[in-house]
């Protein structure tokens, strides 16, 4: 059997390892792209499952963002040097048994130095590595693809591409559309309907003491800090300005670490809400989005909750006061 792992961290890099791996099952078949070794039964030798699973490819990816040297595990060990941590045991495999061994760096991430790696991976520094821009994605990934289309069994294995593909994927979209449709007409009418609710009980709210809303002011007001997990496995530190005028709320909100400015922002008795917009490159298209927040304050911290446009299940932070950046 024949395919490519693609190794990562997944609070280091997994919004980068899951294009890869998009990109790299539409070229080659999604049966020949791994990315994880989850399914390690309890009881289990994983050294000898990881090893099976390695060998069973012909390339590994290694997918090294800015803390890929730096991260550590629960018990702050640094997990490069944690024999038991996965990353290191899936490269060594990879490195021992000779196969192609390609670093990826991504986020503005540097090539570690033999110096910085322990023994087994040391090989790992004088491997020739891509970079993949976040603005060049898809053409930095082209030579990658290239040195994989070199390797016999992954050129002659890959899926049909071009419009052969294409149609494929039409037929599978449209499969799956079939029966979703009428479960999508009941979404979008119930959204329908719910915006009308909101709009109509937002106009016969009563309105709001002045006295109440200084008080939310004021224990809304100033920058918050907060670790958010989201349901891919990634976890970023979000921060949050807020800047309360009235009963609008301005100031800006991060998501995955990026910094994003708050629109909508309204201010209410029991706390507030607002949303943000953001880009999403996916493939050759960009497409625009909406995160929707709501949060309110109890014993000195923020309870936020967070619903994306895209059906994923909500996030809940939990904000504490931070200081302002310089």
């Amino acid at each position: 059997m024949s395919g490519i792992f693609i190794c990562y961290r997944r609070e280091d890099s997994a919004p980068y390892a899951g294009r890869l791996y998009d990109r790299l099952s539409a070229h080659f078949g999604a049966g020949r792209v791994f990315m994880d070794v989850d399914d390690i039964p309890p009881g289990a030798d994983f050294l000898a499952q990881i090893e099976s699973r390695i060998a069973s490819c012909d390339a590994l990816i290694a997918v090294i963002g800015k803390d890929w040297l730096t991260a550590r595990n629960a018990k702050g060990q640094i997990r490069l040097t944690d024999p038991n941590d996965f990353v290191g045991l899936e490269l060594a495999a990879a490195l021992r048994r000779g196969i192609l061994v390609i670093p990826a760096l991504v986020g503005g991430a540097a090539m570690p130095k033999a110096e910085e790696l322990r023994d087994s991976l040391r090989e790992l520094s004088r491997k020739n590595a891509v970079t993949l821009h976040d603005d060049n994605f898809l053409r930095d990934l082209a030579s990658v693809i290239q040195a994989l289309e070199n390797l016999p069994a992954l050129r002659s294995s890959h899926e049909p591409k071009g419009d052969a593909y294409l149609r494929e994927r039409r037929e599978r979209l449209w499969k799956r559309l079939l029966w979703k449709a009428p479960l999508i007409f009941l979404l979008v009418a119930f959204a329908v309907w719910w915006q009308w609710r909101s709009e109509q009980t937002g106009r016969l709210e009563p309105e709001i003491a002045p006295a109440e809303i200084n008080r939310v002011s004021k224990a809304v007001a100033g920058v918050w800090v907060g670790e958010a997990t989201y349901s891919w496995g990634a976890k970023h530190e979000e921060r949050f300005f807020f800047q309360p005028e009235g009963k609008k709320l301005f100031g800006t909100a991060s998501f995955l670490g990026t910094k994003r400015g708050i629109e909508d922002g309204q201010l209410a008795s029991d706390g507030f809400s607002f949303f943000t917009r953001f880009q999403q490159l996916l493939g050759s298209e960009t497409t625009e989005h909406r995160n929707r927040y709501w949060g309110r304050v109890v014993n000195g911290e923020i309870r936020l909750r967070i619903q994306d446009d895209r059906g994923n299940p909500p996030v809940e932070i939990k904000l504490t006061k931070g200081q302002e950046s310089s």
